[in-house]
């Protein structure tokens, strides 16, 4: 009975031996599962991940949480094994956080010697008031008010606005759009924008607060105060903890405030919206000649904020290749899952910032892609190097999250044989859409790192969907400096090859319109289908794609510290 157990055991564990090392490799075989991809799995995935529940998914809030969780149930369901933390997916760090609980303006009219307070207002959670903040304001600011019009101090165009009272140590009240071009006259040098105007006002003239009156109707403006006030303990300015060296985050010391068109017509001393709508044109018609001028108000700002750890996290899951040996290696298929949350509401009054594109897109994108790979390993086939999912948080407040990963990674770096990039991938650019070639994507970095990273990927494009790679951004010298705006920069810059998937900025980026409606669900599987096949080549590739231009390397190194 006993040889016959131990015989027994020998015969059930052969099976379990051969079931360990009987898949295939092949890179065709692996190539059919991208079929996988679909529409119906790409629009289930992104549904959730951009619907109004989860509050625009920006880092700190619940809806980001709902994203990870919903993330980690994902995984494991699929069965990917966890490559986060003590045994799961997440990856923890913590971010340096302001917190605001509440802003109070005080605002004072002088009457000869008399000074009378006219409006006092808190804003905090679920509270409303003449005043929305934009930026700044960390500290307490009071001073005059001084109408500046709007604001321009244009030599070009002889349009000195802030010549007059003087606006240093005050609050200056100015009309939010510039009229650079009126009845096809060029009033202000069209270079001349906000954020100019903003240096301008502070650096060079000394204002210490800017209240700005939009360009929208009072119950516009109410609308906007209003998820102005659900959003204020939204944890903002955020900063690595462990980088920060007990460094408190800095905020700029002024205060770029939006006032409402109704308190802004009282201060002026016109007639609601329509009186401050002639005193705009008045002050058009007369650009040349407008100089600041003191009002009779004085406004008291207080805002009551503290500084908190918030954590995060980073999703991490693991696909095991093939290969004794090179299952060691890994490749990394990324992107970031956060977004910017809630503002400024639209036209049609929405503030969700669902961020469908940015990046729903290329978080469902990796699902889709760790989907296909688990399809195929039931069927018996998987790549000989591993392939590690890796959803980054914080990408929207500086890539914050694939800094700590690439810091603190899961998977050594040295076993990192590189870095596919997914950010922004279901829609296309107007220049593209103007030409009516949609069926595109850019490709960032490859050569301008790699030129072997780059031939794989053009293979597996070749051998696949066959879609136009786009360069137009692959310069170290483009003005927008694309190349390093993603979470893939924070590999590049430990010699890590990389490769940016992206499809260009459209009209709706950072607004609420970017919403699943406008996704391209024709292109958008046909992107994630080509990072998968490329995924397939590299995996399975003989050597490492080797870093071959130092000049990125050297750029990387200097601005990436």
């Amino acid at each position: 009975m006993k040889y016959l157990f131990l015989s027994l055991s020998i015969l059930i564990a052969i099976p379990t031996i051969i079931n360990a090392q009987s898949y295939s490799t092949d890179s065709d075989e692996l190539y059919r599962y991208s079929e996988t991809i679909t529409v119906d799995f790409l629009k289930k995935h992104l549904s959730f991940l951009a619907s109004d529940s989860l509050g625009g998914r920006d880092t700190g809030t619940p809806g980001l949480k709902k994203a990870a969780d919903y993330l980690v149930d994902f995984y494991e369901s699929t069965g990917l094994q966890p490559k986060g933390v003590d045994g799961t997916y997440f990856q923890p760090f913590g971010l340096n956080a302001t917190v605001t609980d509440s802003l109070v303006y005080k605002t004072y009219r002088t009457e000869g010697a008399d000074t009378l307070l006219v409006n006092h207002s808190t804003k905090s959670t679920g509270g409303n008031t003449e005043f929305v903040r934009g930026t700044g304001g960390a500290g307490p600011i009071a001073g005059d008010i001084v109408f500046g019009g709007f604001g321009v101090d244009d030599s070009l165009n002889s349009v000195r606005n802030l010549e007059g009272d003087s606006i240093a140590g005050k609050w200056v009240l100015i009309f939010e759009e510039i009229p650079h071009v009126v009845d096809d006259d060029t009033l202000v040098n069209p270079n001349y924008d906000s954020r100019d105007r903003l240096i301008t006002l502070i650096r060079n003239y000394g204002a210490s607060g800017i209240l700005l009156i939009p360009g929208q109707s009072q119950t516009k403006f109410q609308d906007r105060a209003e998820m102005s006030s659900q959003t204020i303990s939204v944890p903002g300015n955020l900063s690595l903890a462990y980088r920060s060296n007990g460094r408190s985050p800095y905020t700029p010391p002024y205060a770029y405030t939006y006032i409402s068109p109704d308190f802004a017509a009282e201060i002026l001393d016109v007639d609601g919206e329509q009186g401050l709508e002639e005193l705009r044109q008045n002050t058009i018609e007369n650009l040349q000649y407008f100089r600041s001028q003191k009002t009779s108000y004085y406004l008291d700002y207080n805002p009551y904020e503290g500084q908190k750890i918030v954590e995060t996290n980073n999703v991490v899951a693991y696909f095991e290749g093939a290969d004794p040996i090179l299952k060691d290696e890994v490749v990394v298929i990324m992107g970031h899952y956060d977004h910017v949350g809630m503002g400024s509401p639209d036209e049609t009054g929405d503030y969700i910032y669902n961020g469908a594109d940015d990046n729903g897109s290329g978080t469902a994108g990796l699902m889709a892609i760790a989907n296909a790979f688990q399809n195929a390993a039931e069927d018996g086939f998987k790549p000989k190097r591993s392939i590690l999912f890796l959803h980054v948080s914080a990408e929207e407040s500086g890539l914050l999250g694939s800094r700590y990963y690439s810091d603190h990674p899961t998977i050594p770096i040295e076993q990192t044989v590189a870095a596919l990039n997914t950010d922004m991938i279901s829609r296309s650019d107007p220049d593209h859409i103007e030409d009516g070639n949609t069926d595109y994507v850019y490709l960032i970095g490859g050569d301008l790192i790699s030129s072997q990273l780059d031939s794989l990927v053009m293979d597996a494009n070749s051998n696949s969907v066959n879609m136009t790679l786009d360069r137009g951004y692959n310069d170290l010298n483009d003005p927008t400096q694309i190349y390093r705006r993603s979470d893939h920069w924070n590999f590049g810059r430990l010699r890590v090859p990389f490769v940016f998937f992206f499809t260009g900025i459209h009209e709706d980026y950072h607004q609420p319109g970017d919403e699943i409606h406008d996704v391209d669900f024709e292109k958008y599987p046909r992107v994630v289908r080509l990072i998968y096949n490329s995924a397939v080549n590299i995996a399975n590739f003989e050597g490492r794609p080797q870093v071959d231009n130092e000049e990125f390397i050297e750029i990387t190194s200097e601005q990436a510290r």
